[in-house]
């Protein structure tokens, strides 16, 4: 039974991500950054790789937040332990040299998370 019960673990670690080609399972934690791109949503992977979905921003945020993804902005979900810089003009410097923006709206918000991921 204990094989059993690890497997069910290893399976809930993972979120699965439907695209076009057909079901994708990967690991939060391999996961960058999402952004937003009208009803759809690129995901943009530690190895590179980048995934187009029919799945819109707010579905994944709710899924991903709790696992420490931050939204920065409407079209922005950062993972905290991918960023790299957070700058005075509002940006945010992921480690693979990305940007994401962080809102006027959402700034206090943003700062308040960042600041207790640590």
């Amino acid at each position: 039974m204990l094989p059993q019960l690890t497997d069910m673990q290893n399976i809930t670690s993972k979120i699965t991500i439907a695209t076009a080609e057909g079901l994708y399972f990967f690991k939060p934690e391999e996961i960058i950054r999402l952004e937003a791109c009208s009803n759809y949503t690129n995901i943009f992977f530690t190895n590179k790789k980048k995934l187009l979905t029919a799945k819109v921003l707010k579905e994944f945020a709710a899924l991903l937040e709790p696992m420490g993804f931050v939204r920065t902005h409407r079209t922005h979900l950062v993972n905290k332990q991918h960023i790299a810089f957070v700058g005075s003009s509002g940006n945010i410097i992921m480690k693979d040299d990305s940007v994401a923006e962080i809102s006027r709206r959402m700034k206090s918000g943003v700062m308040k998370a960042l600041k207790y991921a640590a």
